[in-house]
């Protein structure tokens, strides 16, 4: 396990106390396991999941295993999905394999900090280990130029780049899948000359599992052997009680019961009442990148009703079962993760109530890929102009405009920019286009911000005679 770094660990610890209102959380854990959601917010490097502001880095050097030419697949995709910026891409057809796994940019485009992508994945081991649920997630990356000195010194913000990602096709009988990737950086950052894609993650498949019944028996629960936990070594949780140190027992880890989806990693560790209440205690093998992620319990009462928990709290143990103290011991000791959950129920209903978990299953491959895209200059193909238009308290002063949408660079007056709740469109010679958010970001020290939209279609610049915010007529002259 990597060590976290100083500003990790501080930041973690501060999130790790936070109280959260499991009410609220259960509801929004149960649909986020609904969605699907097509847009990413990829890191730069996933292990600075923790930092808030990070200095751009130019590349993390990945080696493929393997990089070619396929030679013939660009005319082919065009005509077999005629993609919908297909008549701005240029072929790239380069490719690298790792794991098994052939990664290979057929075509694309790039216009400053917006490109379009199109991409393909394929098992080539014969193991079809691909399906439709197969994304990047976090592992991708993108190759981004640094900030401009300023002042001598380079600025220090928090960077990165949106990916909109959409299956186009996936083929089982050859085990492959193409896509269409809308990647936006940060304007200050923008993407590098050649196009430069890595991964270091694929994920395979994912499997949720909503209310699913976990078959375990409450009778004798009484009965339980308890160890002593002092406050430091509990390292998070949720709605904790006012008092933490009412928190000095928690169950005896063991192994109680397997969890429905029959992973090993994962295991109900223990089951007991403690003082009238129920505790319910999962274990878990700590920071692995595939398999179980972290669960949420429930009950189903005697009547039928759902009973959310009380409160929970995490500790975790090292190689040796030993607790750890977060005042002596770091996570990268940390080998088992528990966490205890904490129920109200009737004791002398107990073998009437049903428990439930929420939660997912990942499968995937760690591995190293990728491709540099060679694409001719594109910048005739955008248009930049000065503004100093103002619309309801955000000043519109630099507005870029390529076929692939929309960038604005400006300043705000109020407290918290607005931009991003704005209705944008973009007035051609022929038609009014709505845009989409892209995102963005913003300094609040200097109440300077820039954001993104995109379009569904190229755009002709050329024919572009305006820009309407929120009804307001900008034109372009």
């Amino acid at each position: 396990m990597s060590k976290f770094d100083k500003d990790e660990k501080t930041i973690y610890d501060t999130l790790s106390q936070i109280n959260v209102d499991s009410s609220k959380l259960v509801e929004q854990v149960k649909s986020k396991l609904h969605e699907e959601s097509a847009t990413i917010p990829a890191r730069q490097n996933r292990r600075w999941a923790w930092s808030t502001v990070a200095t751009i880095v130019l590349s993390v050097g990945i080696v493929a295993s393997a990089t070619a030419a396929a030679i013939g697949n660009f005319d082919w995709f065009i005509e077999r999905f005629n993609p919908s910026f297909g008549e701005i891409i240029e072929p790239v057809e380069v490719y690298s394999e790792d794991q098994g796994i052939r990664m290979e940019v057929i075509g694309a485009q790039k216009y400053n900090n917006k490109a379009i992508v199109y991409l393909s994945l394929q098992d080539i081991t014969g193991q079809n280990r691909l399906t439709e649920q197969t994304s990047f997630k976090d592992g991708f990356n993108v190759k981004m130029n640094s900030n401009e000195a300023v002042n001598g010194e380079e600025e220090l913000i928090s960077a990165g780049f949106l990916l909109s990602q959409k299956i186009l096709y996936f083929n089982e009988d050859t085990n492959t899948i193409y896509y269409e990737f809308d990647i936006t950086s940060d304007p200050n950052s923008p993407l590098a000359d050649p196009l430069e894609l890595s991964s270091f993650l694929i994920y395979f498949d994912v499997k949720n599992y909503i209310d699913e019944p976990i078959s375990v028996d409450f009778t004798g629960t009484e009965d339980v052997e308890t160890i002593p936990i002092e406050n430091e070594q509990i390292w998070g949780g949720s709605n904790w009680p006012e008092d933490l140190s009412s928190i000095s027992e928690a169950l005896m880890p063991s192994h109680y019961a397997n969890m429905p989806h029959g992973e090993k990693d994962q295991w109900v560790s223990n089951i007991g009442i403690i003082e009238g209440k129920l505790h319910v205690q999962l274990g878990k093998i700590f920071d692995k990148e595939f398999g179980p992620s972290d669960a949420m319990l429930s009950l189903k009462g005697p009547e039928g009703n759902l009973i959310e928990h009380d409160y929970s709290f995490v500790f975790y143990r090292d190689k040796e079962n030993n607790l750890l103290d977060q005042k002596n011991d770091d996570y990268a000791d940390a080998v088992y993760k528990y966490e205890e959950y904490v129920f109200s129920v009737e004791e002398e209903n107990i073998s009437n109530y049903d428990l439930l978990y929420n939660g997912a299953v990942t499968s995937g491959v760690e591995g190293n890929w990728k491709v540099a895209a060679n694409i001719s200059d594109s910048e005739q193909n955008i248009r930049t102009w000065k503004n100093d238009i103002l619309v309801e308290g955000q000043l519109f002063e630099y507005i870029t405009i390529s076929p692939l949408g929309l960038q604005v660079i400006g300043t705000y007056k109020e407290e918290n920019n607005m931009v991003s709740d704005m209705l944008v469109e973009v007035e051609t010679v022929n038609s009014i286009i709505q845009l989409e958010g892209e995102g963005g970001s913003q300094n609040p020290n200097k109440h300077t911000f820039n954001s993104s939209w995109g379009t569904k279609e190229p755009l002709d610049v050329n024919d572009v005679t305006a820009i309407i915010v929120n009804g307001t007529r900008i034109p372009i002259k």
